[in-house]
């Protein structure tokens, strides 16, 4: 299984670049190629700006959290390809639902069985030293991210962390130039550390000595030419999951203007598949605007019956015989439906099909069918049933 995880800071402008470079969404999860992706920051302004092309990728299911306190601001999505479906999903369930934490789209949590993945976008609190509001607002979400992936091992599931986690781990991960004791306040620092205790970091697993690869760099100066970054986005397992371990690496090749920070690409071995089963209720696979309306057999008739009506006003000649023919099966046709409309009002269920309501219906459609062919004076009789 392959996981990228990206920062796209803000989604819909990017996927024409997708399109342009990849050929479409899917295109870039194929370059990569990718089982599940994991973005933060997508600033979609609610879910009814989404739209079908970007959450039903061919292949793929999708979860979605939107920011309830300001629109267009922070988001999260998760990605997962048809093949390992999630069997739950969650959004913004760090806090009781209603808590400021959980108002802001910065969670979005799959379980797909072999582990519990929790797509992350950590508040940004600025350059302080432990004061302001927006400090102790992510104090708050980070003891609160720590107690629920805690929870769920001692409930004996595995857990992947992944994401934009706002702080940097050390000097290491952080430019020579950049002041890491001045970046973040000491609860911060506190707060990674304790989550790196329990979930192991799999990029400096693998990196241990690297001090200049970063994941993240400052837009409103030159700090990306000169590489003078943070590393701040992560993935993080349990320990159990290190044997699975095949890769991390960061991805910086991604176009400069697409985002500020490059992506991280995390491969595990031998993560099993789950038994198919329906989409879970937050997958974009149940989106009811999303989904094709159902088409009755009286309307495909009546689209017929309107096909044969324009070609034969082009043409200008009169109804054939065959013509009056299929008008009279369609009304045939019409009428049973309405009857089998009629059965399902009184009980009947889709799921019913051998009851004796339902089998009345088709056989009365096949009585009336087979009329049909025995000539317009059957048909006659056929219409009056």
């Amino acid at each position: 299984m392959r996981i990228l995880v990206w920062n796209i800071n803000a989604l819909m402008p990017t996927v024409p670049n997708f399109v342009l470079k990849y050929g479409s969404l899917k295109g870039f999860f194929d370059e990569y190629s990718a089982d599940v992706i994991c973005f933060q920051e997508t600033k979609l302004q609610s879910e009814e700006k989404l739209t079908k092309e970007t959450a039903c990728v061919d292949g793929y299911e999708s979860f979605w959290a939107f920011s309830r306190e300001k629109k267009g601001y922070s988001g999260v999505a998760t990605y997962v390809a048809e093949r390992y479906s999630p069997i739950d999903a969650q959004v913004d369930c760090l806090g009781t639902g209603s808590a400021d934490i959980d108002r802001e789209g910065r969670v979005v949590l799959t379980d797909l069985g072999a582990f519990v993945l929790i797509n992350v976008y950590v508040p940004n609190a600025g350059n302080r030293t432990g004061d302001g509001e927006r400090t102790a607002f992510k104090v708050r979400f980070l003891e609160a991210l720590k107690e629920k992936a805690d929870a769920l091992r001692a409930a004996g599931r595995q857990v992947i962390i992944v994401g934009d986690l706002n702080v940097a781990a050390s000097q290491k991960d952080v430019h020579s130039k950049l002041k890491y004791d001045w970046m973040y306040s000491a609860e911060e620092k506190a707060l990674l550390q304790s989550l790196l205790n329990d979930y192991t970091d799999a990029w400096r697993l693998q990196h241990p000595q690297e001090q200049s690869v970063f994941t993240v760099w400052d837009e409103k100066t030159s700090a990306r030419a000169f590489n003078e970054g943070v590393r701040i986005d992560y993935a993080l397992l349990t320990p159990e999951l290190l044997q699975r371990l095949v890769s991390c690496e960061i991805i910086s090749t991604l176009p400069p203007k697409w985002s500020d920070h490059a992506a991280v690409l995390l491969e595990l071995a031998d993560i099993p598949t789950l038994p198919k089963h329906p989409p879970c209720a937050l997958s974009s696979r149940r989106i009811k605007r999303f989904q094709q309306p159902k088409t009755s057999v009286a309307s495909l008739f009546a689209k017929k019956r309107a096909a044969q009506t324009a070609a034969t006003a082009l043409d200008g000649s009169a109804p054939c015989a065959n013509d009056r023919t299929d008008t009279k099966k369609m009304r045939t046709v019409e009428c049973a439906s309405a009857m089998g409309n009629q059965a399902i009002a009184d009980g009947v269920s889709a799921a019913d099909a051998a009851t004796p309501s339902s089998a009345f219906v088709e056989t009365s459609m096949e009585m009336a069918l087979k009329k049909v062919d025995r000539g317009p004076q059957a048909m006659e009789g056929a219409e009056e049933v």
